[in-house]
């Protein structure tokens, strides 16, 4: 069935006039709807903003805790540092300072033995011999003490000698100081006014037994005696 359409001009304006009221409201709706739209759009916009100043001052506030928290651990770091190196600093001292507190009682023994009354002697004599161990087989280092008497005026040159008897290879041998000394350079002179500490290294060959030790010193004056003094090695070392 088909529908008439009127030709009359009355009802063809009656009809684009319905079309176009609707057409307006269908306009004027979805104005409203966008604008609606808008508005929640913005309140979001807003409120991402506001959150996102407040994680910042967050970061800000997280960042500034974790840098002075950096700085303790580092200064606590730096603390501990310090006190290590007082502790090995202080520890290192008291070990020095030890050492030479011996050194001065042994040099305080030495002086006492040497102003002592019953040690007080005319002319030259052998205050003091020791030998010891090197570490190494067969290393020795002496240190002899010469001296003269409190009396006396000038100072004493000489010269000194030093030999070792024992036994190499089942015969009896004699040891020069030459012989056993570490250095080509060793020097055997002394010159001294009240006393003088002389001191070096020897080395005994493999296979040698030592039995005795002894010192010889010469005075260059002609009026001193040549004094010598012997030690059993065992009694030494």
């Amino acid at each position: 069935m088909f529908h008439h359409k009127c030709p009359h001009p009355y009802h063809q304006t009656k009809r684009q006039r319905l079309i176009e009221r609707n057409t307006l409201v269908v306009v004027i709706a979805g104005l409203t709807l966008l604008f609606i739209a808008g508005r929640f759009s913005v309140k979001s916009s807003e409120e991402y903003q506001t959150e996102n100043k407040r994680l910042s001052r967050s970061i800000e506030e997280v960042s500034a805790v974790n840098k002075e928290l950096i700085k303790r651990q580092d200064f606590a770091d730096n603390s501990r540092q310090i006190d290590l190196q007082a502790t090995k600093e202080s520890r290192h001292s008291l070990t020095k300072l030890h050492s030479e507190l011996s050194e001065v009682k042994e040099l305080l023994a030495f002086y006492q033995r040497v102003v002592a009354p019953e040690a007080l002697r005319e002319g030259l004599y052998i205050n003091s011999f020791d030998l010891e161990q090197d570490g190494e087989n067969g290393s020795y280092r002496y240190r002899l003490v010469v001296a003269q008497g409190t009396s006396q005026r000038r100072a004493l040159k000489g010269t000194y000698a030093l030999s070792v008897t024992g036994r190499l290879k089942g015969k009896d041998k004699v040891l020069s100081l030459k012989e056993m000394s570490k250095s080509s350079t060793h020097l055997t002179t002394f010159l001294f006014r009240y006393y003088e500490i002389l001191s070096g290294d020897i080395s005994l060959p493999d296979g040698f037994v030592p039995a005795y030790i002894k010192v010889k010193i010469n005075a260059s004056t002609k009026k001193r005696k040549v004094v010598e003094q012997q030690w059993a090695w065992s009694e030494l070392v």
